[in-house]
């Protein structure tokens, strides 16, 4: 069965009309035909089971037949300073959406080699990796954010870095609060000291350096645990 991202569905409706984008996939690409059934989901945990109506290239009409809602999953938040490239970043989105990631922040660090972010194109591979693994829940992607200002709103937290000092094992984290990661000239002194004195731990995340994708990814499936 074929999955539609429908933003504005709600529950009890009878009818639902797809997006041009969502219609001309149906129709041009996927060539369903009238009666076809479907399955729709609107990133904010409902799902319906439907049947095409009016096979329309640019709005296709739905007929609802059955809902089904799905309970949120735990908070899983993420804050990284965006790779230079944009093909990793990318990478990263769809894996971590894959995978349950809820919240996902960009910081502007003292180190930061890309300063903008086109977001709407992260949320839409956001959307691309629920279709595809059938997730129910769109990730919040945030704008990017100084360092300072995002810290000075964020009560605790974890971080890696890869400057010296005492740091806590991966198993200690607790779920439910954000996990920091830097760019890739890492965080400045002044950040970790910032971090330190905001209630952040730092959090040793490997003996090795790590690409900031494979870093964020790695936070991502340990905050899983």
């Amino acid at each position: 069965m074929s999955t539609f991202y429908a933003p504005e569905l709600q529950l009890g409706a009878l009818h639902y009309q797809l997006s041009e984008e969502e219609s001309k996939h149906c129709i041009k690409v996927l060539r369903l035909q009238q009666g076809a059934e479907i399955e729709l989901i609107n990133g904010k945990g409902l799902q319906a089971i439907a049947s095409l109506q009016d096979a329309h290239p640019k709005r296709s009409m739905l007929q609802i037949e059955q809902f089904v809602e799905h309970a949120p999953t735990v908070s899983l938040h993420v804050a990284m300073a965006p790779t230079k490239n944009l093909d990793r970043l990318e990478w990263f989105v769809e894996k971590a959406t894959e995978l349950g990631i809820t919240h996902l922040s960009f910081l502007l660090c003292d180190h930061s080699e890309r300063r903008q972010l086109n977001i709407e194109r992260l949320e839409k591979i956001a959307i691309a990796a629920i279709k595809q693994s059938k997730r129910f829940y769109l990730p919040q992607i945030s704008q990017m954010q100084r360092f300072d200002e995002y810290i000075a709103r964020a009560s605790k937290g974890y971080f890696g870095h890869c400057a010296p000092g005492p740091k806590m094992s991966m198993k200690s984290l607790q779920k439910g609060l954000p996990f920091l990661i830097g760019p890739e000239g890492d965080f400045s002194s002044r950040e970790i000291e910032l971090a330190l004195a905001c209630g952040f731990q730092a959090i040793d995340m490997s003996p090795f350096r790590l690409r900031t994708e494979t870093a964020a990814l790695l936070a991502t499936t340990a905050l899983m645990d």
